[in-house]
């Protein structure tokens, strides 16, 4: 770069005045960041109340997430169009929120969508069919369980190694050691 475009960019008024935007932009991300926060508890509080997200509060924070995007391309020089006060105030876009899955607490986990809601049910059979045979097992007879014991205590001093190719003490045989 020459002396010559740097004093041209140096005295430019397109650039001062692109840095007064700027600073106003960063003082409202500033802002918009807080009126975030204040609806992200206010959400949250609503959730714990009603048991449901408030459709008001998602509109106004996909139109406030909107708007930091835009300013934020604004500030990062990715557009040199300037986002609100200077043009129209973001819209949703997503006009009907109620599309939108909220989350669910179902037995202490979080789910999403009523799909998960059919793998976890589907989930819970499979417990239930394992404690069923867990039970079967209790009530089994005690040479049954003496014979099983045996073999479950074989399989339990079975020893893997991680990040070893050499056969741990246990697997070695008598005569290795």
């Amino acid at each position: 770069m020459s002396n010559e475009e740097l004093k041209k960019n140096l005295t430019s008024t397109n650039q001062w005045l692109r840095l007064i935007y700027m600073v106003l932009f960063a003082v409202l991300l500033e802002v918009a960041g807080f009126v975030m926060l204040a609806v992200v508890i206010a959400q949250f509080l609503f959730a714990i109340f009603t048991g449901g997200a408030n459709d008001n509060l998602r509109r106004l924070g996909d139109q406030i997430s909107t708007y930091i995007y835009q300013s934020l391309q604004f500030l990062i020089y990715n557009t040199e169009e300037k986002p609100f006060p200077f043009s129209e105030w973001p819209e949703s876009e997503e006009e009907d929120l109620s599309t939108y899955e909220s989350a669910e607490e179902f037995d202490g986990e979080i789910i999403g969508s009523e799909d998960d809601v059919d793998v976890i049910a589907e989930f819970e059979e499979v417990d239930e069919a394992d404690s069923k045979t867990a039970t079967a097992k209790t009530a089994e007879k005690p040479e049954t369980k003496a014979a099983n014991a045996g073999q479950d205590q074989a399989d339990d001093e079975t020893v893997i190694e991680l990040g070893s190719d050499t056969p741990s003490d246990a697997e070695k045989s008598p005569g290795d050691k």
